[in-house]
């Protein structure tokens, strides 16, 4: 993977607006996240038509879905454990994943957001599936495969986005 120097935004004042394509469905989050990390698997890249999936960990809670209805679909991720994903029922736009593993998260896709622009990912997991021209931030954190907690993924992000 190669590393570049890649200037970060500030973060967003909570809360944080999104939707989905079609506008059926609007959320906020109410808390700061706790990780911007992009996922370089094959399930990802197909899941979102790109090299790698770019997403916001944030706290269950701290989402407030305020119009929309969804359907969810299940898929088994690299961990072994099932992922259900909650897409739009209207246009289809997938909005996050509710991983089973730990149920009081919310894996956010950032295309979502209203304004993803601040969204430079802090760690890249899945790398050895990573495209041959994929870039991370000089002080991102890197992980070849996902054997690691996502903790660790919270930490580095907490260690760059200091109070």
């Amino acid at each position: 993977m190669l590393r570049a120097d890649i200037s970060r935004p500030p973060l967003p004042k909570t809360p944080i607006h999104g939707g989905c394509h079609c506008g059926a469905v609007r959320y906020e989050i109410t808390a700061r996240p706790k990780a911007v990390n992009a996922c370089h698997c094959d399930d990802c890249k197909r899941l979102s038509g790109a090299t790698f999936g770019l997403y916001l960990h944030v706290p269950k809670a701290s989402l407030d879905v305020a119009a929309g209805t969804f359907d969810t679909f299940r898929r088994t991720g690299g961990s072994g454990h099932t992922i259900p994903i909650e897409r739009c029922t209207e246009c289809g736009t997938r909005m996050w994943h509710l991983p089973e593993a730990a149920p009081d998260l919310v894996i956010l896709c950032a295309g979502t957001l209203d304004d993803p622009s601040w969204a430079v990912p802090t760690s890249h997991i899945f790398i050895e599936e990573a495209a041959p021209d994929a870039v991370a931030a000089n002080d991102a954190l890197v992980i070849e495969s996902f054997n690691s907690t996502r903790q660790a993924l919270w930490d580095h992000f907490a260690s760059i986005y200091r109070d």
